[in-house]
């Protein structure tokens, strides 16, 4: 059957060694179909790359669910009839647990392709006039396998399991070759061994960044599309960053396989590679950053909290004694000339927070402090891990990483300052609050990173992941150089 027309000479416009490529691709396309073993690798990561996003959705949706039944729910208590002892006017109540509404962290649009930290930390808070350091602590209760080993999510196997693949499928680019007596043949040809191994590797590299990029982008665009609408240069990013991860371990796999040892020598290596970089470097990592700058001990600011509440416990003890006072006396509590009676114990309670809140403050901005000092160090050093490098890209370009976490504690402390400016003064004077008052009482509005920022990231990923790809690739040249292919 002849050629058309216009593949022969789309065919002829190419350099020589662009039609070998071609030529090269298209025989490792038949080799590969024809490899059993392909399909049980692809089949594998398919199924891997599928559950691994349904969970992500799945959890999710799950968290999104819980946020809009909290955020349901402080409607419905600022809607409801209020009881007597849940008094409106009343300024200490509003305060409260009454009056007090959720900070809600939301979902990102890219949220299901890494989870990330949203396991550990929070994504609601419910501020109150309670110190922070009480209504801030995480109160969901998690699985102890969940905290220990982190959600089954696509950035996990991204991260730890592709690269086993690409290892399962490219160990024996050459060595394979050379073993069975091919090598010298193909070479014999106008061939140069780097367009063999670029059509090998081109190949691969489809098989494998075909269903872990394209096939999470179609699925998400389908499950969250109004979310993911906007964001397109996240996703665009988040592709770059899985490419580039990629090409970092398919580029260490070209520089194994130039040193022209064995298969077996070859998986060997690759996999300790492997292990060193995936496994051992973070947790090196993590030791080293905790030994040069140890955060201030959960354990002893737990501890300073309840010294301080009990020494503020007794300093108001005589207000904590006084429930009954106003029994058979309801009518003490209305509102009179725009002032207020407020409870004995609602105000020892007020005090109490107050002075836990005025105490531990500084111990709180130290822990902060270090622990932002504790991440700079992580970003910093990162790199000596790619598997660190492209899960806090992910977990950036998802939304779920230590630096929004962190954004959104911050302005949830700015949130609580602002609802302690606008109580505390009114509690303290015993103002009575006026219906116009309600409309003051402030709100919290989610202020997203800027865009800018959350790609700046990704960029930086991207780039501290082709730096050492390209060294690696240098390498390879180096060594090719000198291959033997006997």
């Amino acid at each position: 059957m002849n050629e058309s027309p216009s593949r022969s000479w789309s065919r002829s416009a190419l350099p020589p060694q662009g039609r070998r490529l071609l030529a090269v691709m298209r025989q490792e396309c038949r080799l590969m179909l024809a490899e059993r073993a392909l399909w049980a690798v692809g089949a594998l990561f398919v199924l891997l790359v599928a559950y691994a996003l349904g969970n992500g959705l799945v959890q999710t949706a799950s968290r999104d669910r819980a946020q809009a039944a909290v955020a349901q729910a402080d409607r419905d208590t600022r809607a409801a009839q209020p009881t007597p002892f849940e008094n409106p006017a009343d300024p200490s109540r509003m305060a409260s647990g009454y009056g007090g509404h959720h900070a809600i962290l939301p979902t990102a649009p890219l949220g299901p392709v890494a989870l990330g930290q949203s396991d550990l930390y929070p994504s609601q808070f419910q501020v109150t006039g309670q110190s922070r350091v009480v209504f801030m602590n995480p109160s969901d209760i998690e699985s102890p396998w969940h905290l220990l080993s982190g959600h089954f999510d696509l950035a996990f196997v991204i991260v730890y399991l592709l690269p086993l693949l690409i290892f399962a499928l490219s160990y024996n680019l050459l060595s394979a070759e050379r073993e069975n007596g091919t090598l010298r043949l193909l070479l014999s040809q106008p061939l140069r061994l780097r367009t063999l191994l670029a059509g090998k590797l081109t190949v691969r590299a489809a098989v494998l960044l075909g269903p872990a990029v394209l096939l999470p982008v179609a699925v998400l665009l389908v499950a969250r599309q109004a979310g993911l609408a906007g964001a397109s240069g996240a996703t665009l990013w988040w592709a770059l960053l899985v490419g580039a991860y990629a090409l970092f371990w398919f580029a260490l796999v070209v520089a194994v396989n130039a040193f022209g040892a064995s298969s077996a020598t070859n998986a060997m290596v690759l996999v300790i590679a492997w292990v060193l970089l995936v496994l051992v470097a973070p947790v090196l990592l993590n030791m080293a950053v905790t030994q040069a700058s140890p955060a201030p001990s959960r354990t002893e600011l737990a501890t300073r909290q309840r010294i301080v509440t009990a020494e503020a416990m007794k300093r108001h003890a005589a207000l904590m004694s006084t429930d009954y006072q106003h029994v058979g006396r309801g009518a003490l509590l209305l509102p009179r000339d725009g002032k207020i009676e407020i409870a004995g114990r609602l105000l020892g309670n007020y005090l109490i927070e107050k002075d836990v809140d005025d105490a531990i403050r500084p111990e709180l901005d130290r822990f902060d402090v270090q622990q932002a000092k504790q991440q700079a160090l992580l970003g910093r050093f990162s790199v000596v891990s790619p598997a660190a490098v492209a899960y806090e890209g992910m977990t950036a370009l998802a939304g779920t990483g230590s630096r929004r976490q962190a954004r959104f504690e911050a302005q949830t402390v700015a949130h609580h300052e602002a609802w302690k400016r606008f109580f505390f003064p009114r509690i303290d004077a015993r103002d009575a609050l006026a219906p116009a008052d309600f409309d003051r009482i402030p709100a919290f509005a989610w202020q997203e990173e800027p865009p800018g920022l959350v790609r700046g990231q990704a960029a930086w990923a991207v780039l501290q992941l082709l730096v050492p790809s390209l060294l690696l690739f240098g390498l390879a040249a180096w060594r090719l150089r000198r291959f033997s292919v006997a």
